[in-house]
């Protein structure tokens, strides 16, 4: 499929990044011609610049820093279907330098979604010269690179085992890196859907599962880039322009809609930096937070403020709008309910929502309310929420629970 990454000139093996798309054979290039429909390619190409610019800009203001990151990823992305694009014009010999700086930018496309994973995630949004490093395969790509692009002269190596030994590396490195960074922006995201229940009551807004889905269709991209390569299932070719098109659209449904994930002051984000993150290393140190006496002092005030005012009605209830009605830190109220109730954030005020939606299935202001009445009721905020939380806690459905009560 591809050219060779390395040939002789005046017998010294020259070593150089492949060009498939310059020098593939007829039977690849017939492939080519199938997955690359013009339509399709030429759309995703210019939905994908418009997505980049849209994220950029980003006009609600919204998890800024992680839209500019996943902005650059989609930008990186639209170069590489406007390298199809302009292939499909026969212009790669009339734009080499292009065609080189589109290959070289391949290696910024993984690193840049995870740093966009890890900003839509992270507490603390501030930048830091540490980020740098995951660039440096980039940067050494580029340097590798660039005496062709500016003076036309490939790297030259004296010894052919040498050339072989940089070939090989070049050949894996873009593999490993998109499958290492899908595999660290996989287990942020994992990691998130834990963090934000020590947070937030209601989380379907702010899982970020979208991401997680997004993440699948990389693989499956990554999958037919595989098929290209080894397999030739020629069913994919047909297909692959549509997966595209597909994963643009949907990156920009999901992306420009997405709410902010923490909507909190410096200082509560502060706090709840050292809420999610990693804890404090023994049990025994969490516990120097509160005595017996403030404790108990807490757990009757929490208690009145749950059962009396029913503060889990409201579906925005967060863990710092409940420590500023409590007038004790977040870290605290954190500490509370997690060592003195034994339960996070999300399962304790969904807890008090269950009892209040199984009041109201039994009661007569049931034969008014539908289900999602019920749940709007109970403080839930949405339908699904209220299912999968009451048939977690009961073992069956609100409206099993309902005819079994009714009985």
């Amino acid at each position: 499929m591809e050219s060779p990454w390395w040939n002789r000139r005046d017998g010294i093996p020259t070593v150089e990044l492949p060009r498939w798309n310059r020098h593939a054979s007829r039977k690849h290039s017939q492939h080519k011609q199938r997955m690359s429909d013009p339509l399709l390619i030429g759309l995703t190409t210019g939905g994908a610049f418009l997505l980049a610019f849209l994220l950029f800009t980003n006009p609600k203001n919204n998890n800024v820093k992680a839209n500019r990151w996943l902005g650059a990823f989609i930008f990186t992305f639209g170069c590489a279907m406007l390298e199809v694009f302009l292939h499909n014009l026969h212009l790669h010999s009339k734009l080499v330098a292009l065609f080189d700086l589109i290959e070289v930018s391949r290696f910024l496309s993984a690193p840049m979604l995870y740093l966009s994973v890890v900003f839509f995630t992270a507490t603390d949004k501030k930048s830091t010269i540490g980020i740098l490093w995951h660039f440096a395969l980039f940067a050494a790509v580029l340097l590798f690179r660039l005496p062709y692009m500016v003076t036309g002269e490939n790297v030259r190596f004296s010894d052919p085992m040498t050339a072989r030994v940089v070939l090989t590396l070049l050949k894996i490195a873009l593999p490993i890196q998109t499958v290492v960074y899908w595999g660290l922006s996989y287990r942020k995201l994992i990691r998130h859907r834990q963090n934000i229940e020590q947070v937030a009551s209601s989380t379907d807004e702010i899982d970020l599962s979208w991401l997680q889905y997004f993440l699948w269709v990389l693989a499956a991209v990554v999958l037919v880039w595989l098929n290209l390569a080894i397999f030739n299932f020629t069913l994919l070719f047909d297909i692959t322009p549509f997966l595209y098109l597909l994963s643009v659209y949907f990156l920009a449904y999901f992306a420009l809609q997405q709410k902010e994930i923490y909507p909190y002051s410096k200082p509560a984000l502060r706090e709840l930096d050292l809420v999610i993150s990693v804890k404090t290393s023994t049990r025994s140190e969490k516990q120097k937070r509160l005595t017996e006496s403030q404790a108990s002092v807490l757990k009757e005030k929490l208690a009145h403020l749950m059962q009396a005012e029913k503060v889990y009605l409201d579906s925005a209830l967060s863990l710092p709008v409940l420590a500023q009605k409590m007038s004790i830190s977040v870290h605290e109220l954190s500490y509370l309910i997690n060592e003195v109730y034994g339960q996070n954030f999300f399962s304790f005020v969904n807890g008090y929502r269950i009892e209040e939606a199984k009041r109201l299935l039994l009661s007569e202001e049931f034969e008014k309310l539908n289900m999602l009445g019920i749940a709007f009721e109970a403080g839930f905020n949405s339908k699904t929420t209220f299912n999968t939380a009451f048939k977690k806690s009961t073992g069956q459905s609100p409206s099993e629970f309902a005819s079994a009560g009714r009985k």
